[in-house]
């Protein structure tokens, strides 16, 4: 599993729970704010490709998120090692959209809901469901996702609409028979995905063999589909699902001190020092202190985190080059660590509390490795 993703000369590091996809082709996706590159189907799912920061080029270095809003693909030039200081975590970047254009006058109603062509005022984006000689034309704000063809069940009430009932993407859908729908006199042939959209307050899916971008100047489906609406009543209803509540996190710097991985509050780290060597100390500091170092005018002693955790020193040697942490607290005083990993957001149920006031207050399960979050007011107090 790759360590970093290198994103316009930036290196970010990934999460555990992102996973490498292949690059597929991309879709515009006009209506997008900044930092979108567009959409493309990846493993039978429609998604957004989002670049790693806003202003960054895309590539063809792709990885999957779960995102607060669902599942993004985060696009950079390529896969490089974690750099010994550490890189800032690759956070899923936040959906968003510009402001939607208003509705097409009414005058327009009778011939469906159209993509105009290039240069109109008002612009509106649709994607087109290929099966055979069919162009099956939905507006975006209708789709749900793409899937593979599921298995069908007979749907008993439906009539010719239908070629029967499936689930998918975890709940039922009728699937329509795109012939009858577009009254096509020639053989449609076998799909192999589903486009899954809602209409009229019901979940329906079209059969197809490819997606792409509508043209400009075709009609969508609505208008027919209003059309046929008393044929339609055998389909599940949609009903709309309230965004999940918002989780709490806690943010910890992620870092490892003589072989031992630990993390620290974030709001206990003033600062991370680039890597150096400290001075060393003079005459009167504690034997506990490794040195002194120089940060932003001020003079800190520094402590070695490894020994601090019981395990081997950080600053093993005379002249040892080590990144410091500021900690929170005074007497000011620096902390040399291994390496800084980098920021992570930690969910508070994933948190154990350690009952006391000793050096960990908590420890948090990373996969099947436990954490313990340390106190920066332990770690740095003289002995």
């Amino acid at each position: 599993m790759p360590e970093a993703l290198l994103a316009g000369g930036q290196i970010f590091a990934l999460p555990q729970d992102a996973s490498v996809v292949e690059a597929a082709p991309l879709r515009p996706a006009p209506l997008a704010a900044a930092g979108m590159l567009g959409v493309a189907v990846v493993a039978g799912q429609v998604v957004p490709v989002m670049a790693a920061a806003p202003g960054l080029p895309g590539g063809s270095a792709w990885v999957m998120l779960d995102g607060p809003g669902g599942r993004v693909v985060v696009a950079g030039q390529g896969f490089v090692p974690l750099p010994p200081q550490g890189a800032p975590l690759l956070v899923p970047p936040r959906l968003a959209a510009r402001r939607a254009p208003p509705p097409l006058p009414a005058a327009d109603a009778a011939e469906g809901w159209a993509v105009p062509m290039r240069g109109a005022a008002t612009r509106q984006m649709a994607l087109a469901a290929e099966l055979g000689a069919l162009r099956l034309v939905l507006p975006f704000a209708a789709l749900e996702r793409v899937v593979p063809m599921p298995v069908l069940r007979p749907a008993p009430a439906a009539g010719a609409c239908a070629l029967g009932y499936a689930v998918a993407a975890g709940a039922p859908v009728l699937v329509l028979d795109a012939g009858w729908l577009m009254q096509a006199e020639t053989e449609v042939p076998q799909a192999s995905l589903l486009v899954l959209f809602r209409h009229g307050g019901r979940r329906l899916g079209l059969p197809c063999t490819r997606i792409g971008p509508a043209r400009a100047g075709e009609a969508t489906l609505a208008h027919r589909l209003d059309q046929v609406a008393e044929a339609l009543t055998a389909a599940p209803l949609a009903e709309a699902a309230a965004p999940p509540a918002p989780t709490p996190t806690r943010a910890v710097l992620l870092c490892s001190a003589g072989g031992q991985a630990f993390a620290l509050p974030v709001e206990e780290v003033v600062a991370v020092i680039p890597p150096q060597a400290p001075t060393p100390a003079p005459e009167g500091l504690p034997p506990e202190f490794r040195g002194v170092a120089a940060h932003r005018g001020d003079v800190l002693p520094v402590l070695d985190a490894g020994l601090r955790l019981g395990g081997l020193p950080v600053l093993g040697w005379q002249g040892a080059v080590a990144p410091l942490l500021r900690l929170a607290g005074t007497p000011a005083v620096a902390l040399a660590v291994s390496h800084v990993t980098g920021l992570r957001r930690i969910a508070e149920h994933d948190i154990a509390a350690v009952a006391g006031e000793g050096l960990v207050s908590a420890v948090v399960a990373m996969g099947d490795q436990p954490l313990p979050v340390c106190r920066a007011a332990i770690l740095g107090a003289t002995r």
